[in-house]
């Protein structure tokens, strides 16, 4: 409670003990202290020992008397004749002890006398004892009040600094949160700011201001505003708020709000107003940055997708209100992809910027509304125009104004673009709608000329929905892993032996039964299904391969499969493809590529050539599908690295029923064989034409006439039976 037991020795009560030994011509002289389970000596005169237990303390029988408590000669005391301090060091006989008090009356140890020898101790001594005990009770309040005091200090300098951390917190606080108090003194004008609003203001900290300084900052409109209704506060007591642009003392404009209300007057009777005020440009310019990036399109600044639906539904709805028409127009570039492939994604967003700029400048009436979709996708939505013929217009100078060449640098690129138009609400009554019409008046017109306008037309709507039921069958088929490749022989006719496959795709339906090809054939126009559709083929022919070499089949065979257009957009086809090939540990010549001459001519005509060189070289097969039915079938063969042609279908059935087909393929087998290549006839389905194809040296054919294209066990199966005899297909299917 006092805080001295255990604190080092000090002048004072060393003095008091020299003192009273000095005085009493005593040996030993000790102020003590007691506590539970010890005696503690605070000062000590002629004693080695700081503390003892307390069972042995003399001090002990001092503490209950009212005055001195004296031992004449201890081995004369039954109490004492015992004791360890009496019988050894430092052999006491003689104890005269002073109890000391609080002020309060507790107990709290003595002053005392020891001697190694028996003595007397008269009512004089034992009051002169007293009085030195009386010494030492002022010094233990001395002690006290300077505990008390250093305590008090300690705690002033903690609540000091508690104070200090508070503020640096308050500080920083309002820093990182860009916020500051203000208060305005509506009789003089007098503004007093926070350290956080002077630098907000970019003014230096503690400068006088005055309201007529602080609003100057501000716009004179902001400013009157603001002053306006600091007065309205200070004078009818209605809270007050406020967000202004400013432009601070450096010269940076920003953005605050501000709220505050009235405070009670001091003792000059002023009315105050105190408030907060926060720099906000950061949040202001996070709140523009995520509209922007929710409405328009990062590239170049027109409405994105969601901004396009958003406001064709709200224009729609309008429109039906009013009963008026809405037009959309749907705009895809052509001849976009090559810029990006020949040319590089870079040059690519510059055309998009070029043509979103010109878009814009047809659609600056209000009647307009401009997005980018995606890719090389735009729309345009008319509303409130007096005819049809007016959105026709529109559609026409769009036409015209993306057909001037767009300079880039020194060079100059060229796109169209093909444009479907869709009316509300002639075509259709909901805004899903609309834009299903005009996608269908969009791919009419692709599939008839690039670079015109269509227009909706219900009886193309069949054919749009199936190509979109094709596509959604094949999103879900990959999905749930139900697209696989059929492998259909094809066999030399020299020997009836097996010579290889072909790799199919099909889908197993739901319940397990094969779907026809035909239910799906459309979804290979989406270039994203096609893509896909190759992808997972050439993913699985490869593991079937990887399986069989597993299983110890060591070859040679040979598995053809077909490569549309779309897969080879990207310029990676070839490298994609002999990245499965290694990856399974497939020989490059395992894997025949076949593609047509509608791929070979068509928009990815560069990339195809590229990849198909980069293949050859590095081993595979490159078969010509479908040959004969194009329109330069001999310029591929002289610039293309064609191992191998397979002669269309067309041509095998006209086999027996008409004469210019055998001539045809007479002359292509001779010009192939001449040119050291391949043929193989497809779509063989008759003795007929079988016997027909091996008279005239067809290499190799399949069809139904040997067999229809099954799965991997039947392909595993038909190569063990090879590895054990050689097996040929029969002269007549059993």
């Amino acid at each position: 409670m006092l805080g001295i037991v255990g604190t080092p020795t000090g002048p004072d009560f060393d003095a008091v003990v020299r003192l009273a030994a000095s005085f009493f011509d005593c040996p030993i002289s000790v102020i003590s202290f007691l506590e539970k389970d010890r005696q503690w000596f605070k000062a000590r005169h002629g004693l080695d020992i700081e503390e003892t237990p307390r069972r042995y303390a003399f001090c002990n029988y001092a503490l209950v008397e009212n005055g001195v408590f004296v031992i004449k000669d201890t081995h004369a005391d039954p109490r004492f004749h015992d004791n360890p301090f009496v019988q050894g060091p430092p052999y006491a006989r003689f104890y005269a002890g002073c109890p000391l008090r609080s002020d309060s009356g507790h107990q709290l140890g003595t002053l005392c006398l020891l001697d190694t020898k028996p003595r007397s101790f008269d009512a004089d001594k034992a009051r002169i004892l007293t009085e030195f005990g009386q010494v030492v009770e002022g010094l233990i309040r001395a002690h006290a009040n300077a505990v008390k005091l250093a305590v008090s200090e300690a705690n002033a300098r903690c609540q000091s600094e508690a104070l200090a951390r508070r503020n640096r917190l308050l500080a920083q606080t309002e820093h990182l949160a860009s916020i500051g108090g203000w208060e305005y003194d509506a009789a003089t004008g007098e503004i007093i700011w926070s350290d956080e609003v002077y630098r907000l203001h970019d003014l230096e900290i503690g400068s006088r201001l005055h309201i007529d300084d602080v609003v100057a900052r501000y716009t004179p409109e902001a400013g009157a505003a603001m002053r306006r209704q600091l007065e309205l506060t200070a004078s009818t007591g209605s809270p007050c708020s406020f967000e202004a642009d400013l432009v601070t003392a450096a010269g940076e404009r920003r953005t605050v709000r501000a709220i505050g209300e009235r405070v009670a007057g001091d003792d000059d009777g002023h009315v105050r107003v105190v408030g907060v005020v926060q720099d906000v440009t950061r949040e202001i310019e996070a709140t523009q940055a995520l509209w922007r990036a929710a409405h328009l399109d990062g590239l170049t600044g027109v409405a994105n997708r969601a901004a396009f639906k958003t406001h064709l539904e709200a224009v729609v709805d309008r429109a039906a209100a009013a009963g008026r028409p809405v037009w959309l127009l749907l705009l895809d570039l052509d001849g976009f992809k090559e810029i990006n492939d020949t040319c590089g994604h870079h040059v690519g967003d510059r055309v998009l910027i070029a043509v979103a700029e010109r878009l814009g400048q047809i659609c600056s009436g209000r009647d307009m509304f401009l997005a980018r979709l995606g890719g090389d996708e735009f729309a345009i939505v008319c509303d409130e125009s007096s005819q049809v013929d007016g959105a026709e217009r529109v559609a026409a100078r769009v036409v015209a104004a993306i057909r001037k060449p767009i300079r880039i640098g020194s060079d100059r690129h060229y796109v169209t673009t093909t444009v479907g138009l869709a009316t509300y609400p002639t075509d259709a009554t909901t805004a899903d709608g609309l834009l299903k019409c005009a996608d269908v008046a969009l791919y009419t017109a692709k599939r008839r000329e690039r670079g015109a306008v269509g227009t909706y037309a219900p009886e193309v709507a069949s054919l749009f929905d199936e190509r979109r039921l094709a596509v959604e069958t094949v999103r879900k088929a990959l999905a749930s892993n139900r697209l696989v490749p059929f492998y259909q022989p094809i066999v030399k006719l020299r020997n009836g032996q097996l010579s290889g496959y072909e790799a199919l795709v099909r889908i197993r339906g739901r319940d397990g039964m094969l779907m026809s090809p035909q239910a799906f054939s459309h979804a290979f126009a989406d270039q994203d299904s096609a893509r896909r559709i190759g992808e997972r083929v050439l993913n699985l022919v490869t593991s079937h391969l990887a399986e069989l070499r597993a299983e110890g089949f060591e070859g040679p065979i040979v598995i053809g499969v077909n490569a549309s257009a779309a897969e080879f957009a990207g310029g990676d086809f070839a490298e994609r493809f002999l990245r499965q090939l290694r990856a399974r540990d497939i020989p490059p010549s395992w894997i025949k590529l076949e593609v047509t001459e509608t791929v070979l001519m068509g928009e990815q005509a560069r990339n195809v050539r590229l990849a198909v060189e980069e293949l050859s070289e590095a081993g595979v097969p490159i078969a010509l599908d479908d040959f004969g039915t194009g329109y330069s079938s001999l310029t591929h063969l002289r610039d293309f690295p064609i191992n191998c042609i397979k002669i269309d279908r067309s041509f095998v059935a006209g086999i027996g029923r008409e004469a210019e087909s055998p001539a045809i393929i007479r002359a292509l087998i001779e010009l192939a064989h001449n040119l050291g290549l391949t043929v193989i006839a497809e779509g063989v389905e008759t003795d007929v034409q079988l016997e027909f194809l091996r008279a005239i040296g067809c290499d190799a054919a399949q069809g139904f006439r040997f067999s229809k294209a099954g799965p991997f066990d039947m392909l595993r199966s038909q190569l063990r039976k090879q590895d054990r005899p050689a097996p040929h297909y029969p002269a007549r299917l059993r």
